[in-house]
């Protein structure tokens, strides 16, 4: 009986991320132009919508992908796909709770986090020859600029001590991996002349 209780009081005490963080996550959508209705679909299903853009929603934590599917009449629908980042506060949780506070937290969903303000763009309905090739170029350099605004700002917090922090090395992969993964979106869009390239 008491070993049950302590191993009850190890669970309730150990899952840094699930409290303090939670399960669940505010996420603001805008758009280039504003008064879209966006979709956030994870799997294939809806689970949340924002109508219309600029607008916050709350949607569950999970280690999945998530995209965003924005429309407004008289522009191309915009897509962004994001993959969900390592919480922080799980790295404490490795130390406090060990391998029983990391799977509480795996199994919450507290374990990841979005990106918690995301920014789709809408191109205009009619758009070909010349205009058609400076949009995309103006997309690719947004997207170049917004990634190596927030790599610099990691690597600008990761000095002294934790300039070896597994932690911000990780944090600036992650941001390099999603800037890749939106430059070859706009890349097969710009291919394909479908949103996502699908």
């Amino acid at each position: 009986m008491f070993r049950c209780l302590a191993l009850l009081g190890l669970l309730l005490t150990t899952a840094c991320a699930t409290v303090t963080s939670g399960t669940t996550q505010n996420i603001t959508v805008t758009s280039e132009p504003s008064g879209a209705v966006c979709r956030l679909e994870r799997d294939g299903a809806t689970v949340g919508v924002v109508n219309p853009t600029p607008g916050s929603v709350n949607i569950s934590r999970s280690t999945r992908d998530l995209t965003v599917r924005c429309e407004r009449e008289g522009f191309q629908p915009g897509v962004r796909t994001i993959s969900a980042g390592f919480q922080a506060m799980t790295l404490g949780n490795i130390i406090l709770g060990g391998v029983v506070g990391i799977v509480v937290d795996a199994a919450s969903g507290a374990v990841s986090q979005y990106e918690p303000n995301l920014h789709v763009v809408l191109p205009p309905a009619q758009l070909g020859g010349q205009a058609r090739d400076e949009w995309f170029d103006a997309r690719r350099r947004e997207i170049t600029a917004r990634f190596d605004e927030r790599i610099a700002a990691v690597r600008g917090s990761c000095t002294g001590r934790r300039q070896n922090d597994p932690a911000c090395a990780q944090a600036v992969t992650a941001l390099q991996q999603q800037r890749d993964l939106e430059l070859r979106m706009l890349d097969d869009e710009r291919r394909t002349g479908r949103p996502g390239g699908v």
